[in-house]
């Protein structure tokens, strides 16, 4: 019965069936707001305070209707101050019941007003609870706040719009609290008519709100499990303009890594993002990337990649997320936190909520425009110079033909520019008792600083929700983007042109070959000739309701849609040599993602006596389907008709590919917390996915966890120094499906290899593997929170992730009649601690100083793989017993300082000169044995000032630019090499870093550890500094408010380096003896080689107008 979900989609799902079902509901929804509104009369009242005879009177009047009522009403209330202005007597008549405590009841034109009837001793209650997040909005009506009795169990919640109603004794004092906000005890006798209620934002740091699973949320006080939340503040004050990017060094155990792919982009770069390491085989087998979750969306970021299929010229998809939409971003990464994500959830949960509409409407406009700099610390060659005097220490100067050697071409000059970025938001939010919106809309655009670069963004969404009475909520995001991007990529072979060389020709046309007729790859002159474009729409929306059932418990019903399409041109020109020898080259890709969803939960959340009771059940049900095809074409008439369907059928070539995958889910989560002390929780997920062999398509997850507040218990002594301390625990395991559906089904290859009477035959390629099952990772977390002196929150956790039947490509026997297959072979390991500080330092009046210290470590092992056989690939191996980053090279000795040779280890650890790969060993690996942030914010006034720093120890890298570009003179008449050629041996007893200079020898470039650095840095990330006018302006002008803030990124960064120069006595005489006109300098490091669009200095500066 279970292999039937996955044969065909459940109904719910079909894009079409959904869209007539949606556009049904919101239509019907639209008429019976006309409909309504239409028969209504229009009762309006001002805000004066008057006798009740008079606000009865004018009622009658304005309706047509007659009053009837207990002289009594009138005498308890002679005058009142009630404003009125609602559509219809039966709004205008609610309005009004509830503020004289009264009922009414209408017959034909009659109104009756009745006393409501009190049992002896008591009073009947009813109120209206809003909150103030102090954000200068003003106050929203909030529904699910808890309205108690203090010391008994009997409470109440408040519905949609706020209201309450309580039977209460005289003489009890009612409790009113919600999750985030300052708890409030008002006696009843205290209290007249209508309660209006106002609960303040609670800056307390352990009332701090955590957005959890599905919508759930808990204070962090009350916390089981690892979450990190950044709030809108924190993002305020960072300028990245990427969503990945502003969590960069900000969040523990959370790792970050830049794949640009060289065009320098802000917003358009690639991170590989890790939660607690590595989960999975390294390789792009299975997805390591978290799961990232958009208003209750999976955001689909590319399966194993964090990138969108089918692209030559890929980008993530986060980039279609705008940073100033976000609300809040919280990162799950333990059991306790993810297991109810089951499938997904074992690489983490990065859960992103977007704003939402509260208080009276409020317009905003902001601009941020800033420029982009190549940044100071980058691959350094040798200027013209200094590259004659190495090609004259080599003798090889009368070679150099017809080039000019009075040039001196800087080339990083002539690919980077000054890059632009503007960014202009417009935003409208806001409430009414019925409605709460929020719209944005947003532009985009950079000029990046590699030249043939740029982006055009185009954002907007509308995040509405609507009260349908007391109970019915309706909801619905949208979110829309348009991307168009220009793309040239040169990659790193202008590194390597020669200095003596201009670009520019006689007519100052850029250049296709140097004087000598050598080609120049990748020159200028090709953004003119070629064409590499990108187009991208995405949208991401949902549409739901919550109903509520009776206090405390609630039903949610969210379907939602993310869907991707990115187009993409490029064309090759006949007249240079991209195109020249197939007469011109096209390409045009298109690939489309459309990830569907629909999710049901139930949720019970009470609070009785000293309980609170939080459960939650759900089933979800996904489809995922990717689409791409493409098609090449060549031989063009001509250089200006370049579409691919204009050349024969011979010349062109066409793919398609489609993938599709579902998921059906059964979830449930139950949680305790008793009188603030000990909290436990449980949750159960079961998950079918189609990605999986047709035995074991099921996967059952679940987990545990417990806390213990110690300081909230009666024995604890009341101090100022360690006024909160708690302990907790989880246990629980997690899955990932995340990996091409075929891996299961097998592989089957068409093509002319396997023909027949001349027609391309199938065969198949990866045997079916029935018993592929789920990867699952067994998570244990333990923790410590506690503050010192009222001002430091500290919380430290261990982690151990232990991942079972890991997936990896294995070698089977020949007799299956295939060499490799996926199958459930590896295990893995992660172990860790985290550290986070959270420190008041400095609160004064006028003057606050908040600090965040954030340190990360983690260690990851290799437990086992297929038959404990090493894989090796390039430089790199993963081992059991080792680091699954591990690097597998020949130890690098040094240069002999008698010959200027190259040495290297063999395995016995004596010298060699001779190179030789069985000579390797493992050698370290790339994972840092620490890293973190430290965030200082500074309030004086009104200004506001913030500094990040981001630091990192150990770990290693593996140079490839020096190692393409550090040549040791080979090839030296063929272009530039890297500026540690200065650091060449020239002389016996010279201590070198690098050998003797040789046109010939390839053994001293060949991978070693010569190239392996360790990448230890410390780095200023961004500081800001902002300004807000004083509201004695603000008013003059008729505006709410006006800042301008300053920000600067990627501002420096320090590595652990000194010069290597040759350290032998007397070095400037012997280089003179033996004719040395080369210098010694200091060689590039880590700094240099580091991904350039991760440090593109940026200067910015922005203004917000509030209106």
């Amino acid at each position: 019965m279970n292999e039937k979900l996955f044969k065909r989609s459940p109904a719910f799902l079909n894009p079409e069936l959904l869209s007539v079902k949606l556009t049904t509901l919101m239509t019907i929804g639209l008429l019976s707001c006309s409909i309504q509104q239409s028969f209504a009369q229009r009762i309006h009242i001002d805000t004066t305070k008057k006798p009740l005879k008079t606000v009865l009177k004018q009622i009658e009047e304005q309706s047509g209707y007659s009053f009837v009522y207990d002289a009594g009403i009138v005498e308890n209330t002679a005058m009142i101050q009630i404003s009125l202005d609602e559509d219809g007597i039966q709004a205008a008549l609610s309005k009004l019941s509830k503020e004289l405590n009264v009922e009414y009841k209408i017959v034909n034109k009659t109104i009756t007003l009745t006393r409501i009837k009190e049992k002896e001793g008591t009073i009947l209650l009813k109120g209206r609870v809003s909150i103030d997040d102090q954000d200068g909005k003003s106050p929203s009506y909030q529904a699910g706040v808890s309205v108690a009795i203090k010391g008994t169990n009997k409470v109440t919640s408040t519905n949609n719009i706020g209201e309450f109603s309580l039977e209460v004794p005289m003489e009890a004092t009612i409790v009113v609290s919600y999750i985030g906000y300052k708890s409030r005890e008002i006696p009843a006798k205290d209290i007249r008519k209508n309660l209006a209620i106002v609960l303040q934002k609670s800056m307390d740091y352990l009332d701090e709100v955590i957005v959890t699973a599905y919508g759930t949320k808990e204070a962090r006080e009350n916390q089981t499990g690892s979450a990190f939340t950044i709030t809108r503040k924190d993002l305020d004050n960072r300028p990245a303009l990427r969503l990945d990017a502003l969590l960069e060094g900000v969040v523990p155990g959370v790792e970050f890594n830049s794949q640009d792919g060289g065009t320098n982009s802000s917003a358009r770069s690639r991170y590989s993002t890790r939660i607690r390491g590595e989960a999975s085989t390294v390789g792009g087998i299975t997805s390591n990337e978290p799961l990232w979750v958009v208003d209750g969306v999976p955001l689909y970021t590319g399966g194993t990649t964090n990138s969108i299929p089918g692209m030559q010229n890929s980008i993530s998809p986060l980039t279609y997320i705008n940073p100033n939409d976000i609300e809040s971003v919280t990162v799950l990464k333990d059991a306790s936190a993810t297991t109810i994500y089951g499938a997904n959830g074992s690489n983490g949960v990065i859960l992103i909520t977007t704003k939402r509409g509260k208080g009276a409407p409020k317009l905003s406009y902001s601009f941020r425009t800033g420029i982009n700099r190549r940044p100071s610390s980058h691959l350094n060659q040798l200027n013209g110079r200094q590259y004659l005097n190495l090609v004259k220490d080599m003798g090889m100067v009368d070679q150099l033909g017809k080039i000019d050697t009075t040039q001196d071409t800087r080339w990083a000059d002539v690919y980077n520019r000054t890059g632009f970025t503007n960014l202009h938001s417009l935003g409208l939010s806001g409430s009414t008792d019925a409605v709460h919106y929020f719209l944005s809309a947003n532009i985009y655009d950079e000029k990046q600083t590699i030249i043939g670069n740029s982006t055009k963004r185009y954002d907007v969404r509308s995040n509405v929700s609507g009260n349908v009475g007391k109970r019915l909520v309706l909801n619905s995001t949208l979110a829309a983007s348009y991307s168009k991007d220009d793309m040239f990529n040169p990659g790193n072979a202008y590194f390597q042109y020669s200095p003596l060389i201009s670009p520019f020709g006689p007519n100052g046309e850029y250049i296709e070959r140097d004087p000598n007729g050598g080609l120049l790859q990748g020159m200028p002159g090709l953004i003119d000739q070629n064409e590499q474009k990108q187009a991208t729409a995405h949208v991401l929306g949902t549409l739901g309701f919550t109903y509520q059932l009776w206090d405390g418990l609630v039903f949610t019903n969210l379907n939602g849609a993310d869907f991707t399409s990115a187009n993409e041109d490029q064309y090759f020109s006949m007249y240079n040599y991209t195109g020249s020898s197939s007469n011109g080259e096209a390409y045009r890709g298109q690939s489309q993602v459309l990830n569907l969803i629909s999710t049901r939960t139930l949720a019970f959340k009470r609070t009785i006596f000293k309980g609170d009771y939080d459960v939650v059940l759900g089933t979800e049900a996904r489809k995922e389907e990717r689409r791409s095809v493409s098609a090449t074409g060549t031989n063009f008439p001509n250089d200006y008709i370049r579409e691919v369907g204009f050349v024969s059928t011979d010349n062109r070539l066409g793919t398609t590919s489609r993938d599709k995958q579902t998921l059906l889910s059964y979830f449930g989560r139950a949680g305790y917390v008793y009188d603030k002390r000990y909290a436990i929780n449980y949750t159960y997920r079961k998950d079918g996915s189609s990605n999986f062999g047709k035995d074991v398509k099921w996967g059952t997850f679940s987990s545990v966890g417990a806390a213990w507040t110690v300081s909230n218990e009666d024995f604890w002594p009341k101090n100022k120094i360690l006024d909160f301390l708690k302990f907790k625990v989880s246990y629980g395991n997690n899955g990932n499906s995340r990996f091409n559906s075929a891996y299961a089904s097998g592989i089957y290859k068409y093509d002319s290899d396997y023909s027949y009477g001349g027609n391309s035959g199938t065969t198949m390629s990866r045997g079916v593997n029935d018993g592929l099952k789920w990867e699952t990772t067994k998570m244990l977390n333990t923790g410590i929170d506690f503050r010192l002196f009222g001002r430091f929150n500290v919380a430290a956790e261990y982690y151990r992730n232990v991942t079972h039947d890991m997936i990896d490509d294995a070698y089977v026997s020949m007799v299956t009649g295939f060499r490799r297959t996926y199958q459930n072979v590896g295990k893995m390991q992660n172990t860790g601690l985290e550290l986070s500080v959270n420190g008041a330092i400095l609160q004064k009046e006028n003057f606050n100083w908040n600090a965040t210290f954030i340190l990360s470590s983690n260690r990851n092992k290799v437990l086992q793989l297929n038959e404990d056989i090493d894989r090796v690939s390039g430089n790199t191996i993963m081992r059991k017993g080792y680091n699954s980053r591990s690097y597998y090279l020949v130890r690098w000795a040094g240069v002999d300082p008698s010959t200027g040779d190259p040495m290297w280890y063999d395995l016995d650890g004596n010298v060699t000169k001779v190179y030789n790969t069985e000579n390797r060993v493992l050698v370290g690996n790339s994972t840092p044995q620490y890293y973190g942030g430290l965030t200082n914010y500074i309030n004086y006034k009104n200004w506001n000032f913030s500094i990040f720093f981001k630091y990192s120890k150990g770990g290693y890298y593996f140079d490839q630019a020096t190692r393409n570009n550090g040549l040791d003179g080979l090839n030296i008449l063929s272009g530039n090499q890297s500026i540690d050629m200065l650091n060449s041996w020239y002389f016996p007893g010279q201590l070198a870093t690098s050998p003797r200079l040789s046109n010939t020898t390839t053994s001293s470039i060949m991978n070693s550890t010569r190239f392996l650095l360790d990448k230890t840095y410390l780095k200023l990330d961004n500081i800001s500094l902002g300004y807000t006018f004083n509201s004695g302006l603000i008013r003059k002008l008729k505006l709410d408010h006006i800042s301008v803030t300053a920000m600067a990124s990627n501002i420096a960064m320090w590595t652990p380096y000194s010069s290597k120069k040759g350290s032998i006595k007397n070095y400037e005489s012997l280089a003179k003896q033996f004719g040395v006109t080369s210098g010694s300098v200091v060689d590039n490091t880590y700094a240099n080689m580091l991904s350039e669009s991760s440090r593109v200095l940026n200067y910015s500066l922005g203004i917000n107008i509030g209106f």
